[in-house]
């Protein structure tokens, strides 16, 4: 049985424990200065305002720091603000499964990418990405390039403006017949269908890095969040329903709305 009130070292180690040792990275947002945010995994992150120009978080991201004492940032489409990422084969995952997660503070809740690895410019290597679209509704799409479909999972309803939210999806890995769950506060918010655009198929390994509030670095970011965001993280198993909602009573506490 969990207990809620282990300290920081406890939380994160109840967090890891349930995003598992496969292909799992989590981004605490230890630090409020500085061109670096750490991970534990694989992968740290660079706080930028193109897609090569390192930032300072004291001076783009107005780090605030959180009842556990980690952070949360603030992304901002004018300037670009956008955590960027490496390739990593922990990052693709072709026929399998994945979940994907974070806390965020909407400020605007249309075509925001809050973490993907999906690059639609030049080069174009879609793979996945995680964002709220232009009706509001949380998604996960994932792309087959080579054959230019996609499988994508719609929330029921759309996200609440201004309001610090839980937010993760869920893949089961089974591209014939997948199974991509939505929750909202670790409630599931669709029925775990998707739609599919033509023969898709899997989604392929390509090049593009993982980024955070955003997507698509071969010139500059697009669909870029705009709000708050913390403990962002991506693991490669299917997390099920009891176990995002245990992440949910973990994290709560950290964020201040327990």
């Amino acid at each position: 049985m969990t207990v809620y009130n282990r300290g920081l070292e406890g939380h994160l180690s109840d967090i890891l424990t349930i995003l598992g040792t496969t292909a799992a990275s989590l981004w605490p947002f230890w630090e409020p200065t500085g061109q670096l945010v750490t991970g534990i995994g694989i992968g740290d992150l660079i706080p930028s305002e193109t897609a090569a120009a390192a930032e300072d978080l004291e001076d783009d991201f107005v780090p605030l720091r959180l009842p556990c004492g980690l952070y949360s940032y603030h992304f901002h489409p004018t300037g670009d603000h956008h955590l960027a990422g490496i390739d990593h084969a922990n990052y693709s995952f072709v026929g399998a499964a994945f979940s994907v997660g974070c806390w965020i503070r909407p400020t605007a809740i249309a075509s925001n990418t809050l973490i993907a690895k999906y690059d639609a410019g030049v080069g174009v290597a879609r793979e996945w990405r995680f964002w709220i679209d232009a009706a509001g509704k949380l998604d996960l799409e994932l792309y087959d390039e080579s054959v230019d479909t996609t499988e994508i999972a719609i929330s029921s309803a759309a996200l609440t403006q201004g309001q610090m939210q839980f937010v993760v999806a869920t893949y089961d890995g089974v591209s014939a017949t997948p199974e991509i769950y939505l929750y909202v506060d670790g409630a599931a918010v669709n029925d775990g269908t998707s739609t599919e655009t033509g023969a898709f198929v899997a989604m392929e390994a390509g090049a593009t890095p993982l980024t955070i509030g955003c997507d698509g670095l071969s010139a500059l970011p697009a669909n870029e969040f705009h709000g708050r965001m913390a403990l962002p993280f991506v693991t490669g198993k299917e997390l099920t329903a009891a176990e995002v909602a245990e992440l949910y009573k973990i994290m709560a506490p950290m964020i201040g709305l327990a």
